[in-house]
This record gives C-alpha cells, sequence and structure tokens, in this order.
C-alpha cells in the first residue's frame, strides 16, 4: 500500500474516533434536581440505589433536596424519577429506575445532596454508593449495601448498617450502634456507647466515653481508651486493648494483647497467645494452646491454659497458675503463688506469701519465699533455696535440695522421695528434732546429732536444742544433711 494510502486511512480512523467520542459525549445525560419542603414533623426518608447520598443540617424548618441524575445513555436518563410524598408520618424522597435488565453497558446514578433541619431525624438506604452524613442530632438509621458510610459531628442514638464497605463515625456525642459485614468500621471520639458487630473487617475504636461492646469474627479489632466496660468477642483474628477501664475479651484462633487497664481484665483464648501489661485490677485468663505473658499486675492473677508456657512477673496480689505440656515461670509475687503443671517446669523467685505447688514429671524451682512450701511432683527434680516459713515436699524419681533457711523460729521440715536422693542444707545455728530413714541408700551428716542412731538407713535424734520436726523419708536413695 502507497505513504498516500496509507496516510488517508489513517486520517480516515482518526475522524470515525472524533465521532464516535462525540456521539458517546451527546448521548451522556445529566439533569440537575432540586427541590424544597417545610418539615412539619415525623422522620426524613431517602431512598436511593444507585449514587451518594450527603446529608447535611441547619437550624430552621426548610427542608432542601438537591440531586443530579446521571446516565450514559440519553433516553435511559430520562426515565429516571425521583420522587417524593408527604404525609403525616414525614416526607419521604425515592429514586425510581426504569428495567434495565437487556441493555449492556450502561451507566447511571443518581448523587443527592441533601439539608435537613437539626432536628428531623432520618432514614437513609442506599446500595452501590456512598452515605455521608454530619452534624446529625436526632435519632437516624443509616442503611448501605456496597458503599461507605460517614458520620461525622453528631449526636443521638444513630443506628448504622452496611455491607460489602466501610463504616465511619468520628466525633459524636451519644449512642451508636454498626452492623457491618465484609467491611471494616471506625469509631473515634464517641462520647457515649457503642455496640459493633462485623465479619470479614477490621474493628477499631477509639476514645470511648462509656460501654464498648464489639463483635467481629475473620478480622481484628482494636480499642483504646475505653472509659467504660470493654467487651471484645472475636475468631481468627487478632485483639489488641490500649489504655481502658476495664475488659473482657474472647477469642478464637487469635492473639490477645493488653496494656494499660485501670480495673479487672478477663480473657479466654485458644490457639493464640495472649499478652497483658499493666492491668491494675485483677487479671484471669481461661486458654487452650494459648501461651500467656503477663506482667505488672496490681490484683491477683489467675491463669489456666494448656499446651503453652506461662509467664507471670510482678503480681501484687495473689498468683494461681495452671498448665498442661508447658512450662511455668513466676516472678515477684506480692501474695501466695500456687501452680499446678503436667510435663513442664516451674520455676519462682520472690514470692512474698505462700508458695504451693503440684507438678509431674517436671521439676519444680523455688527460690526467696516468704512464707511456707508445699511441694507435690513426680518424675523430676525440686530444688528450693531462701525459705522463710516451714517446707513440705513429697516427691517420686526425682531428687530433693533444700538450701539457705532464713527461719528463726520453729518452722517444720517434711521431705520424701524416692529413688533419688534427698540433700537438705542447715545452719550451725539450727534446732531440730531428727527422724531420718531410707532404704537402699545411706545417711550422712555435716552437723552433730545427738540421740540414738539405729543404723545407717535409720538415724533418730536431736541436732542443736532440738524441738522442731525434721522428716526425711527416701527409697533407693540416698539422705544428706549438710552445714550451710
Amino acid at each position: 500500500m502507497s505513504r498516500i494510502a496509507n496516510a488517508a486511512l489513517a486520517m480516515l480512523l482518526v475522524a470515525f474516533s472524533a465521532a464516535t467520542l462525540q456521539a458517546r459525549d451527546e448521548d451522556r445525560y445529566e439533569l440537575k434536581y432540586g427541590k424544597n419542603f417545610t418539615f412539619r414533623g415525623g422522620r426524613i426518608t431517602v431512598d436511593n440505589q444507585f449514587g451518594d447520598i450527603d446529608v447535611h443540617t441547619r437550624a430552621g424548618s426548610e427542608i432542601n433536596i438537591r440531586a443530579v441524575i446521571r446516565a450514559s445513555d440519553a433516553d435511559l436518563g430520562k426515565q429516571i424519577r425521583i420522587v417524593t410524598s408527604e404525609t403525616a408520618n414525614g416526607l419521604t424522597v425515592r429514586t425510581e429506575y426504569p428495567d434495565v435488565k437487556s441493555r449492556r453497558q450502561i451507566s447511571y446514578s443518581v448523587d443527592y445532596d441533601v439539608t435537613v433541619p437539626t432536628n428531623a431525624p432520618l432514614t437513609l438506604h442506599n446500595r452501590f454508593g456512598n452515605i455521608g452524613a454530619t452534624k446529625i442530632s436526632t435519632a437516624s438509621t443509616f442503611e448501605n449495601a456496597q458503599g461507605s458510610i460517614e458520620l461525622t459531628d453528631s449526636s443521638g442514638t444513630q443506628t448504622l448498617t452496611n455491607a460489602f464497605g466501610s463504616v465511619s463515625v468520628n466525633n459524636h456525642a451519644g449512642d451508636v450502634i454498626v452492623r457491618n459485614s465484609n467491611g471494616s468500621i471506625d469509631a473515634d471520639k464517641i462520647d457515649g456507647n457503642v455496640d459493633v458487630t462485623n465479619r470479614f473487617g477490621s474493628v477499631s475504636v477509639d476514645h470511648v466515653r462509656r460501654n464498648a461492646t464489639l463483635r467481629n469474627a475473620n478480622g481484628s479489632v482494636e480499642a483504646s481508651n475505653v472509659d467504660g466496660a470493654l467487651a471484645i468477642v472475636n475468631s481468627f483474628a487478632s485483639v489488641e486493648v490500649r489504655s481502658v477501664a476495664r475488659v473482657t475479651v474472647t477469642n478464637n484462633n487469635g492473639r490477645v494483647e493488653l496494656s494499660t487497664v485501670r480495673g479487672p481484665a478477663n480473657v479466654t483464648n485458644s490457639y493464640g497467645n495472649i499478652e497483658a501489661r499493666n492491668v491494675q485490677g485483677s487479671f484471669t485468663v481461661s486458654g487452650q494452646n494459648s501461651r500467656v505473658e503477663a506482667e505488672t499486675i496490681r490484683g491477683d492473677a489467675t491463669i489456666n491454659t494448656t499446651y503453652a508456657t506461662i509467664s507471670l512477673e510482678d503480681v501484687s496480689g495473689n498468683a494461681t497458675v495452671t498448665t498442661a505440656n508447658g512450662n511455668i515461670a513466676a516472678s515477684n509475687i506480692g501474695g501466695n503463688f500456687t501452680a499446678d503443671g503436667r510435663f513442664g517446669s516451674i520455676k519462682a523467685d520472690r514470692i512474698r506469701g505462700n508458695a504451693d505447688v503440684d507438678n509431674a514429671n517436671g521439676s519444680v524451682t523455688l527460690d526467696d519465699v516468704g512464707g511456707h512450701v508445699k511441694i507435690r511432683t513426680t518424675f523430676a527434680p525440686a530444688f528450693v533455696t531462701n525459705v522463710t516459713g516451714a517446707i513440705d515436699i513429697q516427691n517420686q524419681n526425682g531428687a530433693i535440695s533444700v538450701a539457705g533457711l532464713r527461719a528463726t523460729a520453729c518452722k517444720p521440715i517434711t521431705l520424701k522421695t524416692s529413688f533419688s536422693a534427698i540433700k537438705l542444707a542447715l545452719p550451725p545455728t539450727a534446732n531440730y528434732a531428727v527422724n531420718a530413714h531410707t532404704t537402699f541408700g545411706t545417711i550422712t551428716t555435716a552437723l552433730p546429732i545427738t540421740g540414738r542412731t539405729v543404723s545407717d538407713e535409720a538415724v533418730v535424734g536431736v541436732i542443736g536444742n532440738g524441738g522442731c520436726a525434721l522428716e526425711l523419708v527416701n527409697v533407693n536413695g540416698g539422705i544428706g544433711i549438710e552445714r550451710e
């Protein structure tokens, strides 16, 4: 083909494209709608399907309805109607669309801009578009499907329902109820109660002056600065709580993090780790396959989990911990320490009250206990140092070692085990009535024992002035009394 023919073809294509665009532009339809009403009571309802709804308020009784109708096809656009009706129940504004099922590649929408009196309650319905409202002060309802909802600078009790879109409420004086699915929910600066239900989207609330109830699934939950009671139910996603008055969390298959709770905190979780920092009230955990780490608890701490470790530090009250198939570590307990474990070690130090430990197939190590010590364990050693109170240790197939006794008055000691050794270190000033027995082992002592020595396997006598009971029993293992 010649250059002249190519040039002619190119010019023809350009001309055709320009003509097509001009035809499309000419076929587009846009119509501005405007109508005013006087509010005489009842409720203002706006019902739309395709397009945005924006609502504002002002003083007085005038209602302004402004809309823009747009369509890619002029014939279709001319068939779109905005229908209004006034009754004793209020004003209704509704968009009516023609049947477009047989038409393809056609776009159309109606965008509303509505101004209503401050004291007028609203009902807004929409699909495939956004809803925005500001300075609403009367209880209203917002319902959407596939678009966002935004409410700002408002008051009163507001109910927002959405699907496949986000919901945002900011700077609101009053209660807020939000129902959503497949979209995020954000609520900030709410001077009232917050009630939220969501699925497949995140939930975030901040600066709530009263109570907050948050329910979610398959999406994270974040809550901070809640002055009232906070209740969270979630699954398959994380929960983070910061700076709240008190909190109850129920979660599944997601981690839970708490920090700065001014009152009690209660957590139920499974298959997700739990972390807590700075809880001013009691701290209660019920976990399953959940590792628990907690520090700076100003009340009692009660922790129960399985197949995971427990780490606890700086508790002002009592600490009660239970786990199976996991280790327990505790430090700086202001009250009593009670632990129950299976198939894991238990270590605790700086306990101001009593220590009561029940373990199996795991070692027990206690240091710096201000009260009494009671230990029950099997198939692992028990090590105890620096105890002020009485000591009672029952073991099987595990060694026992006790040293650093700090008692100035009589504190009885009972140590029993089998198939391992018992070692006890006593200060030179100790006063005990000794009753020591073993089989298939020997008894040795670095402190003088006055009285009657039956045999190498049985010693009954007195250390110092006696008086305080010291019972040592072993089977298939030796007993050694050492000088501290």
